[in-house]
């Protein structure tokens, strides 16, 4: 009898504990748990909404979501993300984030963060060195999103790993300084083990950049286009396959770069493709004969503006000083253009 009313009692105040969670969710309606974490929602008109990106960030927790209504956009902030969180706008067209032109607008310190569905714009000047997105973190997915007027950087990837940065349309403007007329779309900086795949990059002065160790990446399917260079790289071990490489003034643009695989991709109408260089100082420094380095690029099933009954020719530079001529091959050049999808 007594075990029975022990019982009776416990499920009284379960009852009375999931009723009183239940009211405070109807009541506040920026907090939702879920097993996942809580949702917390910024613009609408939902009781309790946050009208603030930044104010919902700092009131998160590791595993939360910062849902964000377009009906309130544009928001006109610089962010923060030093939390592990979810961020996503309703809808990437109309969904806005525009930040000073003379800060970073969304900068992500923590690992493990999602940001996606946003428009984010910064119409600033290329001497502010700034750039509209810096990831300086791991594991994090940079996805769906709209990035324009980038007029340094569109997406900075400083001392990443394992990061992917899939989907995104990213352009730049205008800022008449010769080449190097129009900001940069993806910057690696000491990134490695990082997914690039799907972007569409355009009018960008350098589509994809790669320097300084940036190494074991995976560039794959993206379209890049009307750029002053496509890609252009200084690393180790990437592999740069299945991209639609158009109509930029050099398509690829190869500087001191050891086991390479550049391989079925679209090489169409580029002012000059396809071209690489070595220096005596980087083949000495890293203790690399000539033999070496004239094989350390692999070139295979390219597509190269039209059908080829031969293979083709990529024009280089070998030390000393990277001027003496040298010529690798795509020994199989595809017949006609991949269909990407992008």
């Amino acid at each position: 009898m007594r075990k029975i009313i022990a019982l009776g009692i416990m499920l009284l105040f379960l009852g009375m504990t999931i009723s009183s969670s239940t009211g405070l969710n109807l009541e506040k309606q920026s907090t939702i748990v879920t097993l996942d974490g809580n949702t917390l929602y910024v613009g609408g008109n939902g009781t309790g909404n946050y009208s603030k990106i930044q104010d919902a960030i700092d009131n998160a927790s590791d595993g939360d979501t910062v849902f964000v209504h377009d009906d309130s956009s544009p928001y006109y902030e610089n962010l923060i993300v030093d939390k592990s969180i979810t961020l996503k706008g309703e809808n990437k067209e109309t969904t806005v984030i525009n930040g000073s032109e003379s800060e970073i607008v969304v900068s992500i310190s923590s690992d493990n963060v999602i940001l996606s569905g946003f428009t984010v714009l910064n119409h600033g000047n290329y001497s502010s060195l700034t750039s509209i997105l810096v990831i300086h973190s791991n594991y994090n997915i940079i996805s769906g999103n709209i990035i324009t007027g980038n007029a340094h950087y569109g997406i900075d990837i400083l001392y990443s790993e394992y990061s992917i940065i899939s989907g995104n349309t990213i352009t730049s403007v205008y800022t008449g300084i010769g080449l190097y007329n129009k900001g940069d779309g993806i910057l690696l900086f000491n990134g490695e083990n990082n997914n690039i795949s799907g972007n569409i990059i355009k009018d960008c002065s350098m589509g994809i950049e790669l320097i300084w160790f940036s190494n074991n990446n995976s560039i794959f399917g993206n379209t890049l286009t009307n750029n002053t260079w496509g890609i252009s790289t200084k690393s180790i071990n990437d592999v740069i396959s299945l991209n639609n490489i158009s109509y930029n003034f050099y398509g690829i643009s190869i500087l001191n770069c050891f086991n390479y695989k550049i391989t079925r991709n679209n090489f169409i109408g580029n002012n000059w493709s396809a071209h690489f260089t070595y220096s005596l100082f980087f083949a000495y420094q890293f203790g690399h004969v000539l033999k070496d380095i004239r094989s350390t690029i692999k070139w295979d099933g390219n597509y190269w503006n039209r059908p080829r009954s031969f293979p083709k020719p990529i024009l280089g530079e070998l030390p000393p000083y990277g001027i003496v001529p040298w010529f690798q091959f795509d020994l199989h050049p595809a017949q006609e253009p991949y269909d990407i999808g992008v």
